[in-house]
This record gives C-alpha cells, sequence and structure tokens, in this order.
C-alpha cells in the first residue's frame, strides 16, 4: 500500500513546484493479526509462569536445607544422649533421667511429623510442578508451530517489500531478529527447569537415604543399653504379608539306590493250550517173551484175546436167499454197522456157520452198550487260528466223502463261508454265501446238503439248502430265545443242533420250567417228532453235545462234563470226564458221527479231539 508523505506547491511565474512522495508500508490482514498478538500474549503468559516456578523451586531449597540441618542435629543430639552412662546413685534420679529422656523423644517424634508432612507437600508441589512443564511444553511446542508458520507468513511479506525502501528492509530485519531472539530464550528458560529437577529428586534421595541409616543406628544402640531408648514401647505386632509367588523347580537330583524287591504278585490265569507237538521216536522193540502152549485146533471163534494177524482174503461164497425184512431204523442198527467196520475180524459179525441167531444178537447188543458210552477225549489238535472269539465251524454229517468246511464267524449274521478242503480253511481261500436271515448263537449244524441254525429274534429253526437256496422255517413251541435266557451263557446260544447216528436232534431250553429240553427232528418232513425233558436246570449248563443217544452236558466254566443223560431210555446216565483246561471261551462243541471227532471252538483256535469210547478199550 503506499502512502502519501507531503505536497509542495508553486505560486504565480517563480513559486515551488509541488511534489507528491508515496512510502511503501506493510499491511496485515485480520486474522494475521490476532495470531501474532494471541503468540505474543501467550509467550509473555508463558514467561511470567516460569518465574513464578524459579521462585518456588528456590523456596524449596531453603526448605530443604533447613531440614537437613535440623535433622543433622537431631541425630548428633540423640547419638550424645544414648552413649552416656546412666547414673548409678538414687532411683529417683534415674526416674528423672527417664522422664526427661521420655520428653526428650516427644519433642523429636512432633519434629518428625512436622518434617514428614512438609515432606508429603513437598511431593504435592512437585506433582503439581510437572503437570505444570508438561502443560508448558506443549503450549511452547504450539507456539514453535505458530511462530513456523509465521516465519512462512514473514517470507512472503519480504518478497512483496523488496521492491520497498531501505529503511522498510532495515526494520523488517530487525523484527526477524527479534523473534529469533525471543525463540532462543524459550529455549534457555525450559533447561535449567529439567536440570533443577533432577537435582532435587537426587537431593531428596540423598536425604532420605541419609535420615534412614541413624535410625538403625539409634535401634541397635537401644537394644545393647538394657531398654533406655528414645522409642516408646513396641507396637502389636504387624499383618502378616502376602505369600510370595513359587519358586523354580530345582534341578532332578541324583537317582538313589534300587529298593529291596517286592513281593511276589498273585498267580496269573492259565493260558490257552498250547498246539500238539510233534510225536515221540518209536522206543526200543522189547525182548521175545516164552512161547505159549500149544493149543488144540478148534472151530469156534473167540471172542476174547489179543487179535492175530490178519490172514488172506477167502474165495467168495455163493449167494444166499434173501432173508427177511428187518425191524425198523433205530439206534441199535447203526452202531452194529459201526462196529462191523471199524473193529476188526474178531469183533465182526460172526458168519451162520459160526453162531446162531440168538448169540449174534447178544454180541452185538454188548458191543453196543459199551461203544456209546465215551469214556474221555484223546489227542486235541489245533487246526487254525480264528480273528473271532465266537464261531462255528462245521462239515455235512450224512456225506462220508465230502471235504468242505462251512464257517459262521461270531455268534450273529447272514453270512457263511464255504472252504472246499482243509487246505483252503487254512489258506483262508472261501467263498461267501447268504443264507437269507441273521443266524443267532453257535449252534449250527450242516447235514446232508443243507445249513440249519436258529433264526435271531424268533423261536424258528430254519433249513437253509445250500444248493438250491430254499429256505424252510420250524416253530419251537415253550423255548426261551429272547431276553437273554440263554440255553448256553458262555456261547450266546438259546437253540443247539446235533446229528449223530441215530439222526437230527435239537436242544433248547423250556419256557416253563427252564429245564434242558431235546427234540428230535424227521429230516425229511422237518418236523419234530419226539420232545423229552431231562429236568435239568440250564443255568448250570456250559455247552453240549450228542453222541450216539446221549445228550453230554458241561459245567459252566466248560472245563469238565458233569452231566449224561440217554435219550432213547430217557433216564441219566452216570458217566463224567474231563474236557479241557479252564480259561477261554468255548464257543462250539460238536460231535461228528462220520469220524468219531469232536469239534470245537476254543478261545479263537478251532481244535479237533478224538472221541474214546469205552469199548475201546
Amino acid at each position: 500500500m503506499l502512502k502519501r508523505a507531503g505536497e509542495f506547491r508553486s505560486g504565480g511565474g517563480g513559486g515551488a513546484e509541488v511534489v507528491d512522495m508515496w512510502i511503501p508500508t506493510p499491511s496485515l490482514s485480520l486474522p494475521q493479526r490476532v495470531l501474532l498478538y494471541g503468540s505474543c500474549a501467550l509467550a509473555l503468559g508463558n514467561s511470567v509462569g516460569l518465574l513464578v516456578l524459579l521462585v518456588q523451586q528456590n523456596q524449596l531449597w531453603t526448605r530443604v536445607d533447613q531440614v537437613e540441618s535440623r535433622v543433622t542435629e537431631v541425630e548428633q543430639s540423640s547419638v550424645v544422649e544414648l552413649l552416656q552412662e546412666v547414673p548409678r546413685g538414687g532411683v529417683g534420679e534415674q526416674v528423672q533421667y527417664q522422664y526427661s529422656r521420655n520428653k526428650r523423644s516427644q519433642e523429636i517424634e512432633r519434629e518428625l511429623r512436622q518434617e514428614l508432612r512438609q515432606e508429603m507437600r513437598h511431593e504435592v508441589s512437585q506433582e503439581i510442578e510437572r503437570e505444570l512443564r508438561q502443560e508448558l511444553r506443549q503450549d511452547v511446542r504450539q507456539d514453535v508451530r505458530q511462530e513456523v508458520r509465521d516465519l512462512k507468513q514473514e517470507e512472503e511479506i519480504q518478497g512483496l517489500l523488496q521492491e520497498a525502501s531501505p529503511e522498510v528492509e532495515g526494520s523488517q530485519e530487525v523484527e526477524v531478529e527479534m523473534g529469533k531472539r525471543m525463540r532462543h530464550e524459550l529455549k534457555h528458560k525450559l533447561r535449567p527447569s529439567h536440570s533443577h529437577k533432577t537435582e532435587i529428586r537426587d537431593e531428596m534421595m540423598m536425604m532420605m537415604t541419609y535420615s534412614m541409616v541413624p535410625i538403625k543406628v539409634l535401634i541397635d544402640i537401644c537394644n545393647s543399653t538394657k531398654g533406655i531408648c528414645i522409642a516408646g514401647p513396641p507396637g502389636p505386632p504387624g499383618l502378616p504379608g502376602r505369600d510370595a509367588s513359587p519358586g523354580y523347580n530345582g534341578t532332578d537330583g541324583i537317582p538313589g539306590l534300587d529298593g529291596l524287591p517286592g513281593a511276589d504278585g498273585k498267580r496269573g490265569k492259565r493260558g490257552p493250550p498250547g498246539e500238539a507237538g510233534q510225536p515221540g521216536e518209536n522206543g526200543e522193540r522189547g525182548e521175545q517173551g516164552p512161547p505159549g502152549e500149544k493149543a488144540h485146533p478148534t472151530n469156534d471163534v473167540i471172542l476174547q484175546g489179543p487179535p492175530g494177524p490178519a490172514g488172506p482174503p477167502g474165495s467168495p461164497g455163493p449167494i444166499g436167499p434173501p432173508g427177511p425184512p428187518g425191524p425198523p431204523r433205530n439206534r441199535s442198527h447203526r452202531p452194529y454197522i459201526h462196529a462191523a467196520q471199524t473193529q476188526g475180524p474178531l469183533h465182526a459179525v460172526p458168519n451162520d456157520w459160526a453162531l446162531s441167531g440168538k448169540e449174534v444178537r447178544k454180541q452185538l447188543e454188548k458191543t453196543k452198550k459199551k461203544e456209546c458210552l465215551i469214556k474221555s477225549l484223546i489227542n486235541p489238535r489245533n487246526i487254525s487260528q480264528m480273528n473271532n472269539t465266537f464261531g462255528t465251524w462245521m462239515k455235512d454229517m450224512a456225506v462220508l466223502s465230502d471235504e468242505r468246511i462251512w464257517v459262521a464267524n461270531h455268534f450273529s449274521g447272514s453270512v457263511i463261508r464255504e472252504y472246499n478242503s482243509i487246505t483252503s480253511f487254512q489258506n483262508r481261500s472261501s467263498d461267501v454265501i447268504n443264507v437269507w436271515k441273521f443266524f443267532q448263537g453257535c449252534g449250527h449244524m450242516v447235514h446232508n446238503g443243507s445249513f440249519y441254525y436258529h433264526v435271531a429274534g424268533t423261536s424258528n429253526i430254519a433249513k437253509f439248502n445250500l444248493r438250491t437256496k430254499k429256505l424252510a422255517t420250524l416253530a419251537i413251541d415253550n423255548a426261551l430265545y429272547h431276553n437273554l435266557s440263554y440255553l448256553l451263557t458262555n456261547s450266546k446260544t438259546y437253540f443247539k443242533l446235533a446229528v449223530d447216528e441215530n439222526g437230527l436232534w435239537l436242544i433248547f431250553s423250556s419256557s416253563l420250567d427252564e429245564s434242558i429240553m431235546v427234540a428230535q427232528l424227521d429230516q425229511k418232513t422237518f418236523s419234530v417228532t419226539t420232545y423229552i425233558n431231562t429236568t435239568y436246570p440250564r443255568n448250570k449248563a456250559g455247552n453240549a453235545f450228542i453222541a450216539c443217544g446221549v445228550l453230554y452236558v458241561t459245567d459252566t466254566k466248560d472245563t469238565r462234563v458233569t452231566f449224561a443223560f440217554d435219550l432213547l431210555k430217557a433216564k441219566p446216565v452216570n458217566m463224567t470226564f474231563d474236557l479241557r483246561p479252564p480259561g477261554g471261551v468255548l464257543a462250539m462243541l460238536t460231535y461228528s458221527p462220520k469220524d468219531r471227532h469232536l469239534y470245537v471252538w476254543d478261545g479263537g483256535y478251532v481244535r479237533l479231539y478224538v472221541v474214546h469210547f469205552i469199548s475201546d478199550d
């Protein structure tokens, strides 16, 4: 902006000329002026606050010096008085000295309390000082920022005034230098306050440390001078402190020596029997016995005595006339044939020229009675190890030349496996057969090309033809078949099927008195022909099988045959023998009249036992 400086006017002909002179002067807008004046006022207020803080600091320093000198006097006076000896004169002097000492201690306590109050006030003033300094720093930061902005504006103004007169430029430089000086003074004013603060803290730390040491010394002196002390009587005990945090676990120590061996534990259960060993070597031949007496020749057939060597086959005789029709097939028929095939020439049926018909019938009756009672089970042999505890393995009892084996795994399912031979059974090469319905238990059987089993959840017995895949069922009345009322609890079996020399049998438990019942079945019509009640309770039975018309029942642990019942005579038989050692689950026990073996599924192993009859002795 240009300003008019003056006018010169000329009069008449030789008057002075008129000259107008404009001097450039800087001009600020209203916001800039307000900002500049505000910053100046704020700087002035900060300067005043800083001066007030310096005055308070000087006052605090004087008070600290006074407190320090006072503490020094108290320390010296207390130490001097405690070092003095107590007079040994009269009691009155000692009481007077103690009274003066107590009075002196009370005065010192009052002074110490006042000093503590002053120290607390001093700490409060320090906190106030910290807050003021923080506010001052914030204000200074704002001022610095504002000054930076002002400098930028000043640079812009200087650019506008470069064309102005030198005087104006000199005045602008003076203003800039004044602003720099003010900023430099503000920075220097802040530095001594920080240094004073650190010095105050250091002095306070020194004062507190110096004032705590004489107190410890006074306590030690008090304890060594028979209780004469400035301090009063001890106060009540304080509250227990807080529990410290647990420490770290230490390292493991060196292991100790081994202790004495403990007592022997209980004997474990007996394991399953091992596999049969290899047969031993033949013993040495015995000495030849003395020659026997010379016998007279005779035509009689010797029924007793050791068998002689087999003679050469004789020439076939002429065909005789047909005989009369024989009696119906029953128990007395099949054992005769079996005895004639297995016992050798001396036990065979004699010819008509040797014995009469009555004598033949008597001899066969004796052989029948002796043969149909089991004496023991011998020569156990493991066939294979199975993956399941429960199961059944079977052969066709009616077909002598059929070497196939059928296996039903577990006590419940709907499929069985067929193996072509014992070799394929051991090699696990089989075909799967679906029997249409679920079976229950381990009392199944294969007979004459059909698979007989109990239909799970019902009182029906199923007959499944393995060739035609046809299924027939037979309902059994008054039989237990559910609710865990097993006939044979160890094998989860409600119905047990069996085949012997006399035909097809079914063993079950009566729902009327829970005794063991036996039903004889007709294979052709698949129906029940006879019911036999043994009156033996089912809860005493572990397993059961039928051989030669006699029912054999084991105990609940399946270790011994404890009950025998003649089904044809409908009366018990006094016959018991050992079956196996205890332990494991005996899932299956079936007699085969085809090879006179007992088929067993015991503890996951399938085994064969040779049945030893009394007639074999």
